[in-house]
């Protein structure tokens, strides 16, 4: 009888713990079985109370209480990080604590194709629902961004790096342009171009981005760039549609006798020399064919209509291959 006795205490001890046990797992399981996507912010300076109450307010956690209390008890409070976190009602309270502590932040993935233009790459992300179309045009423009990278230009348009990103999903509109910039300028060094001026980058990201436009094969992105650079170093206006269709703000087929006469210092047709900025951001083999072109003597290409071009010297025979492939008998595009 007194072993049994000397037994209840310790019977009674292992009772205690066993309900604190089964306590503490209730409060720190999951509230659902759902692992459904719930984005939960935390502002930055946020208190931990402000955080567990809205846990609770959101069915993420059982308790405000004990998700505070185990805050304070692996001393966490410091190391709660600000940002935008992919937690569901499927997570225990330890494991919502932990992704906060370690700032294992929501993610997105999204990618920017070739050729697009700024507007054209803002009204894209802005369907996605990552950025506001005109915030990001408006960063595009921003001077301290432009100065930080030494982008010569009034806006980073060409060197919007077409590529996938994967970023923090409370990324602003600045802090997207601003990787994506870093991306271009990596590229770059892959071509390689480096120690350049700012009037050898303007040149080679404006030449890239009317390649990019025209050229639909990798293997003739040189030789296009060579066209370019042949024409200007010969006097002749560059005449490319790609500009006349970034002036218009869209893409057409065939253009108009009416859409070469547009009043525009990017119209190639009526100016000579390069136009003032580039009109589309250059994917890497774009840059690369600006950096090294062909060494051809070409002076005129025409579409063939399949996405290759047939390149030309004379005139007289870029007359004959637009009439092949075109079936005109004249036609005053001089390059493409």
């Amino acid at each position: 009888m007194r072993k049994v006795l000397k037994l209840i205490p310790a019977f009674a001890a292992f009772a205690v713990l066993l309900f604190l046990f089964s306590f503490y797992r209730f409060l720190n399981g999951p509230v659902s079985g759902t692992t459904d996507s719930s984005f939960f912010t935390i502002a930055h300076g946020e208190s931990i109370n402000s955080i567990a109450d809205r846990l609770e307010d959101d069915g993420l956690v059982r308790s405000r209480v004990f998700f505070r209390a185990i805050v304070r008890i692996t001393n966490s409070s410091r190391y709660i990080k600000a940002g935008v976190y992919d937690i569901n009602g499927g997570m225990r309270s330890t494991k919502i604590l932990r992704v906060i502590r370690l700032g294992m932040v929501a993610m997105e993935k999204f990618t920017i194709p070739e050729g697009l233009y700024i507007r054209q790459v803002a009204r894209l992300l802005d369907e996605k629902g990552i950025v506001d179309e005109e915030e990001f045009v408006r960063a595009c423009s921003d001077r301290r961004i432009l100065d930080r990278f030494g982008i010569p230009f009034d806006t980073a348009e060409g060197f919007i790096f077409p590529d996938t990103y994967i970023v923090a999903k409370d990324f602003s509109e600045e802090q997207i342009v601003e990787v994506a910039i870093g991306r271009f300028f990596d590229a770059l060094k892959e071509v390689p171009f480096t120690g350049y001026s700012n009037e050898e980058l303007k040149r080679i990201v404006i030449v890239a981005s009317l390649v990019e436009k025209e050229a639909k094969l990798d293997e003739e992105r040189a030789l296009v760039a060579a066209v370019f650079y042949n024409r200007l170093e010969n006097g002749k206006r560059l005449e490319a549609c790609s500009t006349i269709q970034y002036i218009l703000g869209k893409s057409k087929e065939r253009l108009l006798y009416s859409d070469l006469k547009i009043s525009s210092p990017y119209n190639t047709y009526l100016n000579g020399g390069l136009p003032p900025g580039p009109i589309a951001s250059p994917g890497l083999s774009s840059l690369r064919a600006a950096v090294f072109p062909s060494d051809v003597d070409y002076l005129f290409f025409v579409s063939k209509r399949d996405g290759s071009h047939h390149f030309s010297t004379t005139y007289e025979e870029h007359l004959k291959a637009i009439e092949r492939y075109n079936g005109v008998k004249r036609f005053t595009h001089q390059t493409s």
